[in-house]
């Protein structure tokens, strides 16, 4: 009498779509690696003059060992996913390690030795390498192959999906979470070596004081730590910065999402991304050639150049992609719908921009704002090069209060990144105070950032 439907399906997968030749020899491979560890265990434990861990322990590893082979051995006889999946993680944490130790091997043979080898000789070495690597990954590859092609006929059961899918939610939550970490260790290494000038010296002392003095004066008995006139200049420079940046890149956001045509476009994009790629050491090396000479030529008395306006120009410059960048896709993202239903009530282009867009994309424009402000905010190397480096409450230079920005200065992070090498005890404290106090001024724009996109009731 033959099988009804019903049995049919009721029967194991393996039955009903056969067993793959490679899922079996990979099952019968498991199941003898499972006997060999097991007897490798016993010959160790029992072998006269043994060196290394005891008898019990030797056991006891080997045991563990033969389990989990006989257990993936089972799996894969039975063509459970769960088998599949872990020996096809097992081969790829392999297949990583081989490549890894290829690249290592490599990079000794090439770099090795005080001689320079001939590019014949790293020909040689690369096409050895890969030699290698091919080899000793033929195999573990072709059987990864072949566990992704025969991966239907694995059975998974609802309970093995709902795992998978709770360890991937787990896993993007860590992930998430990571960040999160990441800050708090930020924060608390910080705080940490921030501490000493916390206690010796006091915050109030620090965000108040005018004078900046470790201690490197002959004859000073004790330093001071005043960092008013870096807070100054860092405001002041960001300052400066947005005043001059915001409106361009902006602008250039318009143009790029809803002015420029085509061919615009692939000329002025690539330019803004490429103005994001070039280093800061570039743009001071700009400022003190190019900008340093011109703003000198403003008819002012200790005008040097370098100062205020020169490092808010550079700073403007350099935060243009990331507010454009933003911005326009904050712009592209404002429904269609809005600007159709604009131009069909009788408004102009302009009107449209100006009213219904610009509008809508506000709470992404003001994000690409906060992010260049922190973006000013951190610069450092720029910063050094241009701004003067005076550790003194920036003035005007004459009674045109304009003048302010033709003064020099020195922002937190260039304090940082000029006195760091040298500083030790309390000074080093200091230095790392300011990073706490640059961690608190980003923290208090972010806020403020929040309280502008908040939906107004």
């Amino acid at each position: 009498m033959g099988t009804s439907i019903e049995d049919d399906q009721l029967a194991p997968r393996a039955e009903r779509a056969g067993r793959p030749w490679l899922v079996t020899g990979i099952a019968i491979l498991l199941g003898i690696a499972a006997i060999a560890a097991i007897a490798e265990g016993v010959w160790l434990s029992v072998r006269p003059g043994q060196v290394g861990p005891g008898s019990l322990e030797t056991l006891l590893g080997s045991g563990i060992l033969a389990a989990l082979l006989a257990a993936l051995a089972h799996g894969m006889w039975m063509l459970r996913n769960w088998a599949r999946v872990s020996v096809l993680l097992l081969l790829g944490a392999g297949l990583l390690y081989l490549l890894v130790t290829t690249l290592f091997d490599v990079s000794a043979r090439v770099f090795a030795g005080e001689s320079v080898v001939p590019l014949g000789g790293i020909v040689e070495v690369l096409v050895a390498g890969l030699a290698r690597l091919s080899a000793m990954g033929a195999v573990p590859g072709l059987i990864m192959w072949g566990l992704i092609r025969y991966g239907a006929a694995f059975e998974e059961s609802p309970a093995q999906r709902a795992f998978v899918d709770r360890g991937v939610r787990r896993l993007l939550f860590a992930t998430a979470l990571s960040a999160i970490i990441i800050v708090f260790l930020i924060i608390v290494f910080t705080m940490t070596q921030a501490w000493q000038s916390i206690a010796e010296i006091g915050p109030q002392a620090m965000l108040l004081g005018t004078v900046w003095r470790p201690g490197a004066v002959i004859g000073a008995q004790s330093g001071q730590f005043g960092l008013l006139p870096m807070i100054y200049g860092s405001v002041l420079c960001t300052f400066g910065a947005i005043v001059l940046g915001v409106p361009l890149s902006v602008g250039t956001a318009i143009l790029l999402a809803e002015v420029a045509p085509p061919f615009i476009r692939e000329i002025v994009r690539p330019a803004i991304e490429l103005l994001a790629g070039i280093p800061s050491v570039v743009y001071g090396l700009f400022g003190m050639v190019v900008l340093a000479p011109l703003i000198r030529r403003i008819q002012v008395p200790y005008n040097s150049g370098f100062g205020l306006l020169n490092a808010s120009i550079i700073l403007a410059v350099m935060i243009i992609p990331t507010i454009t960048n933003i911005a326009e896709d904050a712009i592209r993202a404002v429904p269609r719908g809005y600007k159709e239903g604009a131009l069909a009530l009788g408004a102009t282009h302009w009107q449209t921009i100006y009213r219904v867009i610009l509008p809508g994309a506000r709470s992404g424009i003001v994000a690409a704002v906060i992010l260049g402000i922190g973006r000013a905010l951190g610069e450092t190397m720029a910063m050094i090069m241009v701004i003067g480096n005076s550790i003194a409450i920036p003035t005007p230079l004459t009674s045109n209060p304009l003048t302010l920005f033709l003064s020099s200065a020195r922002t937190l992070t260039g304090n940082i990144a000029v006195e760091i090498n040298y500083a030790a005890g309390v000074h080093r404290s200091a230095l790392f105070f300011t990073g706490v106090l640059l961690f608190l001024m980003i923290l208090l724009v972010n806020s403020l950032a929040r309280f502008l996109m908040r939906e107004r009731s």
